[in-house]
């Protein structure tokens, strides 16, 4: 008995899997599929139109994050280098300390399609997540660089220990709503203490990928906030007797 292999309905699956198609029946088999991997048809946030002539914002997807795993392999602190291929592709380790290994989680994935996929579809993050059993490692300042080719240069230190809430119940992970623009000219540089390893998880809130313009839609990809726990902020309560004092009137 011969097995046919239905390529399309393979595709469609597949699509289905990984970047939300949702293998619609009216799906005609003539329409390009998403092989970008960034979400559902329409699902960038814009208004469409509906059924009677109105139009209606299309939710948007949760994002896949980005999660590197760095390890410092020595007992004295090193200084860690994420992104930035315009500047650290051809430098030895990625611009890290030797001792510094930089793995994504993702175990198909390699640092450096990682590294080169930030350049040619750059990213801007809405959560990023710091995590160790090291609780000093949380809380060390990670440089932002972007340096761009006529020479002007940006550097923002982001104090991530401001972000740390007493209401958080994991001390070992921290959660940094923060937005940076991780493209091929900006780069992240922090320090990993000795025998730590850090892993580092970014939410993205945009992404850029001009192939997307070949299913006739726009290169920028939005998501929707992460859906994930973070620590409650702390609510101030103003002592008793900085309290307005209210006069009851009547009985």
């Amino acid at each position: 008995m011969k097995n046919n292999f239905d390529i399309d309905a393979y595709l469609r699956q597949a699509e289905a899997q990984f970047s939300g198609f949702d293998g619609d029946s009216d799906f005609d088999g003539n329409t390009d599929l998403d092989l970008g991997f960034d979400g559902d048809y329409g699902a960038d946030g814009d208004y469409y139109e509906v059924e009677g002539g109105r139009t209606a914002p299309v939710a948007r997807k949760q994002p896949s994050p980005y999660q590197v795993s760095i390890t410092n392999s020595t007992v004295t602190p090193l200084t860690a280098t994420l992104f930035g291929m315009n500047q650290f592709l051809l430098t030895p380790n990625f611009g890290s300390a030797v001792g510094i290994t930089v793995i994504p989680s993702q175990t198909n994935v390699s640092y450096l399609e990682l590294l080169q996929q930030s350049a040619s579809q750059p990213f801007e993050t809405s959560l990023i997540r710091f995590q160790s059993t090291n609780t000093a490692q949380i809380t060390q300042i990670v440089t932002i660089t972007s340096k761009d080719a006529n020479g002007q240069l940006c550097q923002i230190p982001l104090i991530t220990q401001s972000y740390f809430s007493a209401n958080q119940f994991q001390s070992g992970i921290l959660d940094v709503p923060y937005a940076v623009k991780i493209d091929g000219n900006t780069n992240l540089q922090f320090t990993v203490l000795g025998s730590t390893t850090l892993v580092i998880t970014m939410f993205p809130a945009e992404k850029a990928n001009i192939s997307r313009n070949l299913n006739g839609q726009g290169a920028l990809q939005q998501y929707a906030s992460p859906s994930v726990a973070v620590a409650a902020m702390p609510v101030y309560v103003a002592p008793r007797s900085m309290r307005p004092k209210v006069r009851q009137i009547g009985g």
